[in-house]
């Protein structure tokens, strides 16, 4: 987000009232009525929903900048998604009406929410892509991919993820079962291109494992 864009941002938004959240804490329960959408200041919070068989899928991730859920505030379309703490959260909650009068007065703050909001179609379209031909195997590794590219230090082809994932945590973004998921990502730990440090994912060496996720 552009600096100027942020600044804007921060200065309607801080204004309301502060929330913040640990990992794994509910922020908007699907099917629920809301009056009030949410700005994040800092952390990252997921999207998701459940399948027909009840597992759990994570449709988005939300950075530092985001604001949410847009589709009710901005079409009435009634929410019907999951939102949670994917890291530890600092959050500020306005009432849709004031997010709407902003949004008519900004100009560029709407044009970079529809640039935020094409390029989170685009992620939404991969993922859907792998989630309705993907392997377990390939699902999991771009899964793993994905949690690297946003979430862990990179040196020399390595990557240590900064935040705590579980096996529940990578199935829920690769759209499969727990029990599925642990199999996998017990495949990869054997084949040397994964590790555990003090319970942290470590991907030793990123080339491998993009060659993984498309197989």
């Amino acid at each position: 987000m552009d600096g100027k864009i942020r600044k804007k941002m921060d200065s309607f938004f801080l204004k309301f009232p502060q929330l913040k959240l640990q990992k794994g804490e509910t922020i908007i329960e699907g099917d629920r009525d809301l009056s009030k959408a949410f700005y994040l200041k800092n952390g990252y919070v997921r999207a998701y929903t459940f399948s027909p068989q009840g597992v759990e899928i994570t449709l988005h991730v939300f950075a530092p900048g985001s604001y949410f859920p847009m589709m009710d505030t901005l079409a009435e379309i009634e929410n019907r998604y999951y939102y949670d703490a994917l890291t530890p959260v600092e959050l500020y909650s306005a009432p849709k009406e004031k997010v709407l009068k902003f949004l008519k007065q900004e100009p560029e703050v709407v044009l970079d929410l529809a640039r935020r909001l094409l390029l989170g179609l685009d992620k939404l379209l991969m993922r859907l892509e792998y989630l309705a031909y993907g392997s377990a195997h390939a699902r999991v590794t771009s899964s793993l991919l994905f949690l690297a590219r946003h979430f862990s230090k990179e040196k020399n082809q390595e990557a240590q993820i900064q935040y705590l994932f579980t096996h529940k945590d990578i199935a829920s973004f690769a759209g499969i079962s727990r029990e599925t998921a642990s199999r996998e990502v017990e495949k990869l730990v054997k084949k040397g291109l994964i590790s555990y440090k003090k319970h942290l994912i470590r991907i030793k060496d990123i080339t491998l494992l993009k060659k993984q996720a498309i197989l």
